[in-house]
């Protein structure tokens, strides 16, 4: 089941426990995301590619909590209007340079155009909120079945659609 599946299946049917994260310092109860489901998520279904919607400012921050973070949906923000898509982009470019000054824990400058793929965090280090675990090619590490990967904020990346 895809990630997208996975949170239409919750929205229909609720969830069994609390969302939370103690890193980011943030909770989302049953009741909660049950209520916000009646509010947002009615039409969502699993046959659609991007479900569009407008989230009231209140609510915004545990939306994108839920969706981002949780459930590591693709969602795109314009203020309070949010596009969701069902199926996370496996590639990225650059927008802007990603350096130590605007990344301070990236181990190398990425030039503004730098293709980036879709890498899962080795060490769940990555914050969803702000950003997702990229990097510049596939290879593992020698020895190992890891990618290398640092988290890219958001507002230096757009995605490559197929």
């Amino acid at each position: 089941m895809s990630k997208f599946d996975r949170f239409v299946s919750d929205v229909k049917n609720g969830i069994k426990r609390k969302i939370s994260s103690r890193r980011l310092k943030m909770l989302v109860s049953i009741e909660e995301f049950n209520l916000l489901s009646k509010k947002y998520f009615l039409d969502l279904n699993t046959d659609i590619k991007t479900f569009d919607f407008n989230v009231e400012a209140s609510d915004k921050e545990n939306i994108l909590f839920i969706l981002r973070v949780y459930y590591g949906l693709w969602i795109e923000i314009k203020e309070l209007s949010i596009t969701i898509h069902s199926e996370f982009p496996e590639k990225f470019e650059l927008i802007k340079e990603v350096n130590k000054s605007n990344h301070y824990f990236t181990p190398k400058t990425f030039p503004k155009g730098t293709i980036m793929y879709s890498v899962g965090s080795a060490y769940s280090s990555s914050n969803g909120i702000s950003g997702t675990s990229l990097w510049d090619n596939l290879n593992t590490i020698e020895g190992t079945d890891l990618i290398p990967s640092v988290q890219i904020n958001y507002d230096f990346i757009k995605p490559i659609r197929k």
